[in-house]
């Protein structure tokens, strides 16, 4: 091993510097011996000058403290560098910082005798964690019976078994770390690589990958997470939201996200008539009026699609003869539904099931046609994709 100040060879053990990482000989240990890139001029101590070859100066004479004080050394005032200049500077020193990175070893050995306890306790703790976070989200209404004054004990657990999860699994994710730096550094080049392969994949298909992260988020019920409530100014937003659908509802406006307190098949129903009317507008068809008869029938044939698992037309000869047409529609609720994009918005879904069925020439042709007059709409949903159904009379 050589020094990487003078070449020369390095006997014995290699001395490393803790500023800069590189390896000297003893003669140039010291950060001042082989000029340290780390180590400012200011970070000295004052009255203690970095050593200089005496070469390379003339020697002055040496003053009398008494008769000739040294007058204190005034920090310099460094120049001030252009804008570039700071940003190339800083990027040299986070390559250098990089290099250094890349080349440091932990020389000591993993201990995995004296760390095993370590480890099995704090993933232990994890799993618990984990498995009571789940359990208290999936039974929270129950656990939101239980009445603490303000205190809302489903908000609490949920908390307390998320911050331990989240606390021990960082410790995991350290001593993971901790490992990875005691091995040798072909190994360590070679998880980067892996990693930046998998992220390049990830990358490539971040419709795979991300789609099922947001439907996690969608689907999350947040509100269940605040551990205060004061009455009708509670901190849950769960009271907020359902005013929120009642009002849009009321007033004709756009529906909430897509959860499972702000889902309202009844506002879907709504805006789809509104966007079949202005189809057929389009084309100088009368405004179709929903009948309550008519709803019940097509609310009940979605509610038997989706509880029953099938998706295709009613028999409209046998349960009503006066109906003439028939449209049934299957969206998904999801952030990136092709020709949709996302319908986790109550106007959203209504908006996909319209423009699908105008791209059907059949369902269309039902949609404007002018002999009609009254209609029909039921939507059904369940955690995955909604299902509607719209039938005609004249």
């Amino acid at each position: 091993m050589k020094c990487d100040y003078c070449g020369k060879s390095v006997d014995g053990l290699p001395h490393k510097c803790k500023f800069c990482g590189k390896i000297h000989c003893y003669k140039h240990l010291q950060p001042e011996n082989h000029e340290c890139k780390k180590l400012l001029p200011h970070s000295w101590p004052i009255g203690i000058s970095k050593p200089i070859k005496t070469e390379e100066v003339e020697q002055e004479p040496i003053s009398d403290p008494i008769r000739n004080p040294i007058p204190p050394r005034t920090p310099k005032t460094s120049k001030k560098l252009k804008f570039s200049d700071r940003i190339k500077e800083y990027l040299l020193n986070k390559y250098d910082n990089l290099l250094s990175w890349l080349k440091r070893r932990e020389r000591h050995a993993y201990d995995f005798q004296s760390r095993f306890n370590y480890v099995l306790t704090t993933t232990l703790i994890f799993v618990v964690a984990i498995i009571g976070f789940s359990i208290f989200y999936s039974n929270a209404q129950k656990l939101n019976e239980i009445n603490l004054w303000i205190i809302k004990l489903e908000g609490v657990l949920i908390l307390t078994s998320l911050f331990f999860a989240v606390k021990y699994g960082w410790r995991i994710i350290k001593e993971i770390f901790n490992l990875f730096e005691r091995q040798r550094n072909w190994l360590k080049y070679l998880v980067i690589i892996l990693i930046l392969i998998f992220l390049w994949q990830a990358y490539t298909n971040k419709a795979e990958v991300l789609n099922p992260v947001f439907d996690v988020y969608n689907r999350t019920n947040f509100s269940l997470f605040v551990p205060i409530g004061f009455g009708n100014f509670s901190l849950n937003t769960e009271s907020y939201s359902k005013s929120n659908k009642i009002n849009s509802g009321s007033s004709g406006s756009k529906g909430g996200w897509f959860d499972s307190s702000s889902r309202d098949v009844g506002i879907i129903e709504q805006e789809i008539l509104v966007l079949i009317n202005e189809e057929r507008q389009i084309y100088g068809a009368q405004t179709l009026t929903s009948k309550s008869e008519l709803n019940n029938y097509a609310r009940v044939w979605s509610d038997k699609m989706i509880s029953q698992g099938f998706f295709e037309h009613s028999d409209l000869n046998y349960y009503y003869p006066s109906i003439a047409g028939e449209n049934i529609g299957e969206t998904p609720i999801h952030y990136n539904v092709e020709g949709c994009g996302s319908t986790y918005r109550n106007d959203e879904m209504a908006e996909c099931f319209v423009s699908g069925w105008i791209g059907s020439p059949g369902h269309h042709e039902n949609m404007i046609d002018k002999r009609f007059s009254m209609t029909g709409i039921g939507v059904s949903c369940d955690s995955s994709k909604c299902r509607a159904t719209q039938v005609f009379s004249g």
